[in-house]
């Protein structure tokens, strides 16, 4: 396999054309993915608990405590209001900003308290992202009522170069994730021993979907320290593997294919969260020229052949 890294890395493939829909598509999953977010109980249960985390976020501590006072029952319902504009594509450069703001600052008092980066961490950049994309040139009431001037091409790059910076960003979620484990050396040494995924399947085996269906482990957690170094071997490999993405774009179909298996099985084994998030971003990873032949673009015949 010869790889013109010169062509097909990633600010290259910024000036290639893009797809309007595949644009639109991201920009209504995501609004759908902030609604589920910001709607579910957990901003409830850990008020009422009031038992920090002390973790340290961007904000100083008296904004906090300005923060934990209105998350709840303001900046919960308003977020969830805005998300609903962004899926339908209604006023969109006017609700970004604040639904940007909104989703911060709620998940940052969540961050605080229950220590716990997902969703955050994969969605603040592509929300304010968005805000400087023509993410709703298509698919949306802006449209529908005129009050987006779409691009003549709806192959035009201003439609791509956003889907390859949310590619980067997700190479950066999975390969810092990755460099974290092994870096410094004794912590790479320690994880790959297996002692943190055998603690994972172990512990959490009683509140985990494959207890929910089976009924008993797939076989006894105490043994096979063997099995535990290959999974963590392997997640690592896939995590730093993600770094392609930014070189080329010819292995996207695998990367894709070995993180949903990843979180599939941390799914079963009690660590959720992260699915569908990982499948959001991973959005960004299909060739728009799929988009250009399911939604039969202008000028797709055109550019066709010039897609990477």
């Amino acid at each position: 396999m010869n790889i013109n890294f010169r062509e097909e890395n990633i600010l290259s493939r910024m000036e290639r054309p893009g797809s309007v829909h595949q644009l639109a598509l991201f920009r209504i999953l995501l609004g759908l993915q902030v609604q589920y977010s910001s709607g579910s109980k957990v901003f409830q249960h850990i008020q009422q608990a009031g038992t920090p985390a002390g973790t340290k976020n961007i904000f100083p501590d008296f904004l906090n405590d300005i923060i934990a006072n209105i998350a709840v029952p303001y900046l919960q319902p308003i977020t969830q209001v805005l998300s609903i504009f962004l899926v339908l594509g209604l006023f969109t450069r006017y609700i970004l900003p604040f639904l940007f703001v909104s989703f911060l600052l709620l998940f940052s008092f969540l961050y605080s308290i229950h220590n716990a980066p997902v969703p955050w961490l994969y969605i603040w950049f592509p929300l304010l992202l968005l805000n400087f994309t023509k993410c709703s040139d298509a698919l949306s009431l802006d449209k529908w009522f005129g009050m987006v001037k779409p691009k003549d091409l709806s192959s035009s790059s201003e439609y791509r170069w956003p889907m390859e910076v949310i590619a980067a960003w997700l190479t950066y979620i999975y390969v810092a994730a990755g460099i974290a484990k092994v870096v410094p050396v004794y912590k790479g040494l320690l994880w790959m021993n297996g002692g943190t995924s055998q603690e994972i399947l172990y512990y959490r085996f009683l509140n985990s979907n494959y207890f929910y269906f089976f009924g008993r482990p797939l076989f006894d957690y105490t043994q096979y320290p063997w099995f535990f170094g290959g999974l963590s071997l392997g997640s690592v490999i896939i995590e730093l593997g993600c770094i392609m993405i930014l070189f080329t774009r010819r292995f996207h179909w695998p990367i894709f294919i070995l993180l949903v298996l990843m979180h599939f099985f941390l799914y079963l084994v009690g660590v959720m969260g992260f699915m569908q998030l990982a499948l959001l971003l991973s959005i960004s990873l299909i060739n728009p020229a799929v988009f250009a032949k399911l939604f039969k673009e202008q000028g797709d015949q055109m550019v066709r052949s010039t897609y990477l």
